[in-house]
């Protein structure tokens, strides 16, 4: 990289189990579970970097414990409504195992194409997308050259990388992001060029 390219870092942290069991949580606001915090926590370490401000969904087991460690590392801290997780429609808040049992082929071709069958009533995918990507450029535009932490959703953080690698979003149930992965991407700025993302690291902890 040239000497005048500036570097935007995000870390992407996904929240920790929460309570109430195995459910389609998407809009549902459960709480962090006791096991969330405390993956979440070994996530971070003892020694996470020196962030310039800390980012997070509204919903609470992501804003919870994201302004915990705000308030801890005296950091910058914002809550975005677009970095909430998809909506299942029908579905949120209900037993996956209850939806399998009554609506397994629906349910089969929403994990085989998410973007075609989405659940009930649920949030089209592109819908989706379409916002996480905006609240994405807005954060690389008024954040430039930050280092910044991101606690989120296990779907934004699908959708981030999707359309950073180029996948299409149909697979996007072949990205493997489990409960307080940490993942982080860099955008790199030279004056006169297109910005270029690369994803340094998937599922990972703080060293």
């Amino acid at each position: 990289m040239s000497s005048d390219t500036l570097t935007t870092t995000i870390d992407l942290l996904r929240h920790g189990a929460c309570d109430g069991g195995q459910i389609f949580r998407g809009h549902t606001d459960s709480l962090l579970s006791t096991e969330g915090f405390e993956q979440m926590s070994n996530t971070i370490g003892a020694n996470p970097p020196a962030w310039d401000c800390i980012v997070s969904s509204p919903l609470r087991r992501c804003a919870d414990f994201a302004e915990m460690l705000s308030i801890q590392y005296n950091t910058d801290f914002s809550l975005q409504d677009n970095f909430k997780e998809i909506s299942f429609g029908d579905w949120d808040g209900r037993a996956s195992a209850d939806i399998e049992q009554e609506q397994a082929p629906a349910l089969e071709k929403f994990w085989q194409d998410p973007s075609q069958y989405p659940p009930p009533n649920g949030e089209a995918l592109a819908d989706f997308h379409q916002r996480v990507s905006h609240q994405w450029r807005q954060q690389l535009l008024h954040q430039q050259g930050k280092n910044i932490l991101l606690v989120c959703h296990g779907g934004v953080i699908r959708v981030l990388l999707a359309e950073l690698l180029g996948m299409p979003l149909k697979n996007l149930s072949r990205l493997d992001i489990p409960y307080a992965s940490l993942s982080r991407i860099q955008v790199f700025h030279s004056s006169g060029k297109p910005d270029w993302p690369q994803v340094q690291f998937v599922n990972t902890v703080y060293p």
